[in-house]
């Protein structure tokens, strides 16, 4: 049985190449890469959960320590 493409075999070829080459050229930077998905990323992910309820701390208002009234800010 005849088998015909739209495309020549030889460009074909070229084309898988295409699909192989890039991935061959990143594996050096597979450290780098995996460095980035393992530290940076997690270390963001708490930064930024954490973000939060660090500035509620910092704009809370000064109160007094016997009654609870706020202390009003120096001008």
């Amino acid at each position: 049985m005849a088998v015909a493409y739209s495309y020549s075999p030889n460009m074909r070829r070229w084309w898988k190449a295409y699909f192989v080459i890039p991935p061959l050229l990143l594996v050096p930077l597979a450290p780098f890469l995996a460095g980035d998905y393992v530290v940076t990323l997690p270390l963001m992910m708490v930064y930024m959960l954490g973000f939060g309820p660090a500035l509620s701390i910092v704009r809370d208002p000064p109160t007094c320590g016997d009654c609870g009234a706020f202390i009003p800010r120096k001008a």
